[in-house]
Formats: C-alpha cells, sequence, structure tokens
C-alpha cells in the first residue's frame, strides 16, 4: 500500500521538497513516450497527451468528434481531473523512487503566483515522437511557453512566433507573466467584476450542490432558472469552480483581463500553451493548478459535509458529453454521466475518487477550513479614483443575462466581457464600469468538432451598477445604436494580415455587433429590482 501523502502549498516547499520534486519532473521527462501501440504509461508524455493531443478513438482521424479524454464543461470536470492529478503524482513517486512525493498545489487563493520565478520551465518539455501515428501537433524538442511567449508552430506560425519571441527579454517575461495572473486573481479596482481568486471563494463556500458546483454549463442552468423566476427573484448568482480555473489557464496563457488601462495589455500574439486545452498539460504548471482545482474541490466538499459521499443530478445540464465538448473516447453521444460513468482511461469513477483519504492524501489548508471565507489580500491592486456612474433609487439591484456568444466559430479561448455606460454617453469609455466577464477556455480546432458544436453557446450572468438600463428581452443587434447602455466585447484570436499582406493570428478586442455568421445571438434580457 502507498503511503499517506499531504500535498503542500508549492510556495512553502522547503529546499529539499522542492529538489526532489524538480528532480522527479526532471526525471519523467526523459522517459520515452513508447509507441503508439505499446505507449509507455509512466511516459510525463503520454500522461499529458490524455489530456488533449494526441487525439485518439473517432477522434483521431475524423474531426467530427473530439479526441481527448478530459473533460470540461460537464459534470465530471472535478472528478476526471482529481483521477488525472493523480495519476501524475503517482509516475512523480515510481520514476523517482520516492513513495512520499506528493505533488504541491499553486495555492491561487493566497496568490502565490512568485514560484514562477523558482521553477521556470522545470525542464525542457522534448514533446514529440518519431512514431508517425502519434501526432502531438509540435515539433520534437519544442518547449512549452507561457505569458508573453507564443507558442504557435504550425507551417503557417513558425517564422512568425520565432521573430516575435525573439523581441521578449526573460527577466521582463517573468514580470509581465506574474503581472497578469495578479490581475486575473484578484482584478482591477476599476472593474465591479471579482476576481478569479474571488470566484473560487464564492465556489467552495457558497455553491449549493456537486452539480452546479462541478461545471459551468451546470452552473449557467441553475442561475437562468434562478434568472427567469420573477415573482421571487434571486440575483445570487452561483460560481462553479470550472470559471475561475478557466481564467487562470488563460492568465498563464497570455490573455488579457479586460480592463480600461490598455498600457498594461500583453502583447496580441502572446499564446502560451496553458490558454489552450490541447496542449496544456504538457506545461508543468497545469498540474499545480490542477492540484489547486482539486484542493477547491475538497473545500466545497468539507464545507457541505460531502468529504465522502455527494450526488449527480440526474439528466440536468451538464450530464450528457455533448453539453460544452464532444464524447470522449469509448462514450457514446447519447449516454448520461453519473456517478459510476468510467474516468477513462484511469480505473476510477467519480464515485471511487469522492473520498480523498481513500485515495492515500490530502491537503495542508487548515487556514480555509474555518466556516468564514478569507478576507482579501492585504496588498490590494492600485486604486484609481472610481468611475462616476449615474444615480439610482436607493437598494436598486439590477442583473442582466447574456446568451448567444458562439464558440464554434472561434479560434482558441476568447474571454466575453460586458461594459456598462453611463445613460448619456455610451461611448464614455472614462465613466464606463466592466460588470460581467466570462473566460471560456477551448481548442484551436472547434469549428472541426460537429458533435461538439450544437452545444457550444456562451451564457453569463452579471450584476449591473446602479443607474438606468435598458429592459426587456431583445436581440443586440435589434436594439438601436443610440439606446443601448451595455456593451458587450470579445477577446479572441483572429486572422489579420499583416503590414506585408500576410495573414497573422492576432488577439483583438472588438465589440459584438449579433453578426449571424458568428454568434447565432447574443441577446440580452434585463431583471431589475427597486426597493
Amino acid at each position: 500500500m502507498s503511503p499517506f501523502r499531504v500535498r503542500k502549498n508549492i510556495a512553502a516547499l522547503d529546499q529539499k521538497e522542492l529538489d526532489d520534486l524538480v528532480l522527479a519532473f526532471h526525471l519523467l521527462q526523459k522517459v520515452g513516450p513508447g509507441t503508439a501501440e505499446a505507449p509507455n504509461e509512466d511516459s510525463f508524455y503520454t500522461i499529458a497527451g490524455y489530456h488533449g493531443q494526441p487525439f485518439r478513438g473517432a477522434g483521431y482521424g475524423n474531426r467530427d468528434w473530439w479526441g481527448g479524454y478530459c473533460h470540461h464543461g460537464n459534470v465530471l470536470f472535478p472528478t476526471w481531473h482529481r483521477a488525472y492529478v493523480l495519476r501524475l503524482e503517482d509516475a512523480l513517486r515510481k520514476v523517482s523512487n520516492k513513495p512520499n512525493l506528493a505533488l504541491p498545489y499553486w495555492d491561487e487563493i493566497a496568490d502565490s503566483s512568485g514560484f514562477f520565478d523558482n521553477l521556470g520551465r522545470i525542464a525542457s518539455d522534448q514533446v514529440g515522437t518519431t512514431t508517425r501515428r502519434v501526432d502531438y501537433s509540435k515539433p520534437k524538442k519544442y518547449e512549452t511557453v507561457r505569458c508573453p511567449y507564443s507558442g504557435l508552430v504550425g507551417k503557417d506560425d513558425k517564422d512568425a512566433t520565432e521573430n516575435y519571441n525573439a523581441t521578449i527579454s526573460e527577466a521582463q517575461a517573468t514580470v509581465q507573466l506574474n503581472r497578469n495572473v495578479q490581475y486575473w486573481l484578484r482584478s482591477p479596482a476599476t472593474n465591479s467584476v471579482p476576481g478569479m481568486r474571488q470566484l473560487f471563494i464564492d465556489a467552495a463556500w457558497k455553491a449549493p450542490n456537486y452539480t452546479v458546483f462541478s461545471n459551468t454549463t451546470s452552473a449557467a442552468k441553475w442561475n437562468d432558472d434562478k434568472f427567469a423566476r420573477e415573482a421571487e427573484w434571486e440575483d445570487d448568482f452561483v460560481v462553479s469552480v470550472e470559471r475561475p480555473h478557466n481564467g487562470v489557464h488563460l492568465a498563464v496563457g497570455g490573455y488579457d483581463m479586460p480592463d480600461k488601462d490598455r498600457h498594461r495589455l500583453t502583447p496580441s500574439q502572446a499564446n502560451g500553451d496553458m490558454g489552450e486545452n490541447d496542449t496544456a498539460a504538457f506545461d508543468p504548471i497545469f498540474f499545480f493548478h490542477h492540484c489547486f482545482i482539486d484542493m477547491v474541490f475538497w473545500l466545497w466538499q468539507f464545507h457541505h459535509e460531502a468529504t465522502e459521499n455527494f450526488d449527480i443530478i440526474p439528466f440536468y445540464p451538464g450530464t450528457s458529453p455533448i453539453d460544452s465538448q464532444g464524447p470522449t473516447p469509448g462514450m457514446s453521444a447519447d449516454s448520461q454521466l453519473n456517478m459510476e460513468t468510467p474516468l477513462t482511461p484511469f480505473r476510477y469513477t467519480t464515485r471511487g475518487v469522492v473520498n480523498i483519504q481513500q485515495l492515500g492524501y490530502s491537503y495542508d489548508c487548515d487556514q480555509y477550513l474555518t466556516k468564514t471565507p478569507p478576507p482579501p489580500p492585504i496588498d490590494v491592486l492600485p486604486l484609481p479614483v472610481p468611475p462616476v456612474t449615474a444615480s439610482a433609487p436607493p437598494m436598486s439591484r439590477s442583473a442582466v443575462r447574456v446568451t448567444g456568444i458562439s464558440r464554434s466559430q472561434r479560434l482558441g479561448s476568447f474571454v466575453v466581457a460586458i461594459w456598462a455606460f453611463p445613460s448619456d454617453n455610451e461611448h464614455d469609455w472614462a465613466h464606463a464600469t466592466l460588470v460581467g466577464l466570462e473566460p471560456v477556455f477551448s481548442r484551436w480546432h472547434v469549428p472541426g468538432c460537429a458533435n461538439c458544436s450544437n452545444s457550444l453557446t456562451v451564457t453569463l450572468h452579471a450584476h449591473l451598477p446602479p443607474g438606468p438600463s435598458p429592459t426587456g428581452s431583445d436581440k443586440f443587434k435589434d436594439i438601436h445604436e443610440n439606446e443601448r447602455k451595455l456593451k458587450i466585447m470579445v477577446l479572441d484570436n483572429q486572422i489579420i494580415k499583416d503590414n506585408v499582406g500576410v495573414p497573422r493570428k492576432r488577439r483583438v478586442l472588438n465589440p459584438i455587433t449579433g453578426d449571424s455568421t458568428v454568434d447565432p445571438g447574443p441577446w440580452i434580457e434585463i431583471r431589475k429590482v427597486s426597493g
């Protein structure tokens, strides 16, 4: 039997623990992946490949299907990744011959982002193989990259990526990465939206049941039902653990937290591997991030007396394998996800990973076991002059629902933002307020997956600042421009010709105008309560 292990905050490891961790990753990355016919299951590259590429099953040769094993946007998101992190930890223990080694977590509540400086890349990630049937879509000797670097190495991107990366100072790169992560975790004071840190806290302490805690699809349905209850309207929207999880992926991958301070924008060419689903797990930071996600999952269990048992709401949105993504290999599109669904390729089911003590580990996180959530960090981000908004009746509280934003025609991950403007000037950015934010963690080739496309619209709910706002239920493009008080923006990847006419991928922040070739909507609905 394996010895019991305690997973610690990576920033709290002593020097020996850190050395053992780095050595274990180094040894694991030296192990070859084997062949397609006989993969080495204890290779870092084989394990990293479970999350996305190389594709297998129907997704290997048929782009109508998703070919990765991982689960996102459904109720297996926390449990599949719990089994995944455990598989990586077991491989590290085995290759290093250190049975007591425990994978540490990156504490995103404490915002311990400084550990980037200590670990760097950990070791050169030689992603690739001579076996033709195994396709990692990255060349051999490729090294994973993070914000502000780019990891686009396709035939149309390779030269531009090399030229762009050569302009980046390594010292400044670390500063830029830490700054971008901090902005996502805490959210600048110019925004009226919580940072990912607060969303993790809301998920762990407040989500009422496992189903809505577990994923964005189920949480959106729960919030939709609350939003529609006019007689007894509730506006305390639930947060799933997957939502801030997505934001941190995008932060490390080089996406900006939308803000009026355009001077701190990361370069539009930044495309770190963590920002894209198919390659994210090849960066070791992925596993520190997901070890933290698993800790938040355990905190939710602790605070809801569910450390030994919980249930999944049958047939609820988020229980279908085609919710948010296509079915994983070996799973039919019409099956239902439940407590007994296999967490392929691992030997567990959701019921089998409920109790982490039985899995042989626990977390060193006593500071989060109190009923009262942790307070904000002391060293908050700079406080500018607060934005001016129009006055409103006392005790007014409004909220907006936005839906109809499509993932199927967008390249990779993106960020949806809702801005509110003063009632008398829709173009007054100086007094605009960011009121809604949805980070969407996606893949570069979603349009090719026909069985993924029927459930790929993004829905978000947000509170509005005091003041007049549009009411009713209308398609956004049908609202006359002069009557709009909200502006929906999207930060996404687009192909734009450079100054010599060569198409290049760039990240651009643009308003959503209701173009039916990209988005079926969007539609906006307002609920306003005055007292």
